[in-house]
């Protein structure tokens, strides 16, 4: 029985030991195969997590290690957990909260020489050297620009830091807004620190910061102060010699400058325009503005030397202006356009109102009676004593000069006087009657002359001395009509009237040379005897019939009239009668042909 009982309970033992090593062996199996798995599905979680660790026993897992947000806490427990084959996972992840990272940018020193300060606190990792690059490149990139940089380096910080960003925000943030002297970047919040006069500015770069910084932070800070402009307003014309002409002062903005320059250039092209106006925001806006730009035009346009000074305080206008009436009506617009300004605003007009100068003139004429008279207007006595003394050689003791030349202020200078001077001679020498004036630059003579040679002599004369490119000029020179002719210039005239008759050939009215002779003497005898007319007879043999006679009559007459216009005589003094075929005996004398022209003196 005992020896049974042992054998039993050797045999029980034998079991269990066996029993116990099966199972070890194929539950060691499924740890591993499990482990395996696990593996490859944590290998994404080894960076979020330091020492990470699982255990099996068994089917079950625990999963131990350093973890920085709950997140990946989650995320590693459900991705043991998808593991086929595990049946409890147990969480021993301890949870180590990171400080997040802080960066301060600020601006100091002088514009010429601006310091960056850089500090704060970032993690220690590749982009540490990555910041300090891009900070460098962003805010160093000028010889005015220095960096002071202070960063902490903390493997207990988060590398949350959009270090990638920074460059491309600070540099589009310092376009827009150039005044910015802070930017904060700190509980996952960032700040732009400045001080600026412009709200529009301002609320561009904020609107910027939110777009480009929109996944990374959880807010913007406005630390952006809007400042209240300060400096008081002020514009200056200031022309010189009507040619240049300068703006200058001290404006908001462009918009009221380009106003007023592009209004100036339109009243003036010519005008050469100097732009000196210095535009700021931290200038306070101009209330006069509409006032200045609707009375710039006629200030412009109508004042010589203008100066022209706005303030807050006044409006205050000088130079000169062409009659009273012109300096009124820019008083009456600069008053109407100020109306309702506040009561100490200031309506300054020191305008001159400028007398422009008489023209300097001179007139010399010669009357048909023989009276030479001499009268214009100088600027000064010197220059009347010249032209008296350069004058006076030309006359004669018996000549009778008439003379009132005035000489007073405000007068034109004459350059022309020494011409003046020099025409006496040739005028009285050439001019039966007439005159040669000077006015400004305005010359004019008109004269009858004795011969067209003095009156070619005259004229050239005068073009010489008074250029085209300097003078107006206008000539009208005239010849004088011969005197009465003689009784036997007369006598003359009446027998060759008589005793020139022209013959064609049958059915002809062409002229021969002979004929053409006789035509000429005729022609000399006539322009003898000014106040005549010639009547041209023209006649015809008996053959054919009358109406084609009295046509071929007039043929005749026609080319006996054209060869007397060549030679000179005009066609208002010579008629044509058309005789046809009649009258072929004239005062009982008989005509070798009827085919003639004849001639009366009318």
């Amino acid at each position: 029985m005992k020896t049974s009982l042992k054998i039993f309970l050797i045999g029980l033992i034998s079991y269990g030991v066996l029993f116990w090593a099966s199972v070890s062996f194929v539950g060691s199996k499924v740890e591993v195969s499990l482990k395996q798995k696990v593996q490859k599905e944590l290998v994404f979680f080894e960076e979020s997590c330091e020492d990470l660790e699982y255990v099996f026993s068994g089917r079950d897992c625990t999963v131990s290690g350093t973890i920085y947000d709950e997140i990946d806490r989650e995320n590693i427990i459900d991705a043991i957990g998808s593991v086929s084959g595990v049946r409890k996972v147990s969480d021993e992840l301890n949870l180590l909260r990171l400080a997040l990272p802080e960066l301060k940018i600020e601006k100091s020193g002088e514009p010429n020489n601006l310091i960056w300060n850089i500090k704060g606190i970032i993690n220690d990792g590749p982009d540490a050297l990555e910041l300090q690059d891009v900070l460098g490149k962003t805010l160093g990139n000028n010889n005015k620009r220095h960096l002071s940089i202070e960063l902490k380096k903390d493997s207990g910080t988060a590398d949350s830091l959009p270090v990638k960003k920074i460059g491309p925000l600070l540099s589009e943030i310092l376009q827009i807004l150039p005044e910015v002297t802070g930017v904060e970047l700190s509980d996952k919040k960032f700040k732009l620190i400045a001080e600026t006069f412009s709200k529009e500015r301002r609320d561009k770069a904020l609107a910027y910061a939110k777009s480009h910084l929109a996944e990374e932070v959880d807010g913007i800070i406005d630390g952006v102060v809007i400042l209240t402009p300060t400096d008081n307003p002020e514009f200056s014309i200031s022309m010189n010699d009507g040619e240049e002409l300068i703006v200058s002062g001290l404006l908001s903005d462009d918009s009221l400058k380009n106003r007023i320059i592009d209004l100036i250039k339109q009243t003036n092209e010519k005008l050469d325009l100097q732009d000196e106006v210095q535009v700021g925001e931290h200038v306070k806006n101009a209330e006069w503005s509409n006032s200045v730009v609707r009375i710039i035009p006629a200030l412009v346009a109508e004042v010589n030397n203008l100066q022209l000074n706005v303030s807050s305080e006044s409006v205050e206008f000088s130079g000169t202006v062409l009659g009273d009436e012109k300096k009124n009506s820019i008083q009456a617009l600069a008053s109407q356009s100020f109306n309702g300004k506040k009561g100490s605003f200031k309506l300054v007009n020191e305008l001159v109102v400028f007398v422009p100068p008489d023209k300097a003139n001179l007139t010399m004429s010669l009357s048909e009676e023989g009276g030479f008279k001499i009268a214009g207007l100088l600027p000064r006595q010197e220059i009347y004593d010249q032209f008296i003394k350069v004058a006076g050689s030309s006359f004669k003791e018996e000549d009778e000069i008439n003379e009132k030349i005035e000489v007073k202020d405000n007068v034109e200078e004459a350059p022309w006087i020494g011409d003046m001077s020099r025409l006496v001679s040739p005028f009285l020498s050439s001019v039966q009657w007439g005159a040669l004036s000077i006015h400004g630059d305005e010359v004019a003579l008109e004269a009858e002359v004795s011969s067209p040679e003095s009156g070619d002599v005259l004229q050239a004369i005068v073009e010489n001395s008074f250029p085209l490119d300097t003078y107006k000029r206008v000539i009208q020179i005239t010849v004088a009509e011969p005197t009465a002719p003689s009784d036997e210039d007369i006598m003359a005239l009446e027998e060759l009237v008589t005793d020139t008759v022209i013959y064609f050939s049958t059915e002809s009215y062409s002229l021969g040379s002979k004929d053409k002779t006789k035509l000429d003497g005729l022609a000399e005898a006539f322009l003898k005897v000014p106040g005549s007319s010639l009547a041209l007879l023209g006649h015809t043999d008996p053959y054919g019939n009358a109406d084609y006679n009295r046509k071929l009559s007039r043929k005749r007459c026609e080319s006996v009239r054209k060869y007397l216009i060549e030679l000179g005589i005009n066609t208002l003094l010579l008629e044509i009668v058309e005789k046809g075929e009649t009258d072929k005996v004239v005062q009982g004398r008989t005509y070798e042909s009827g085919r003639r022209v004849e001639f009366e003196l009318r």
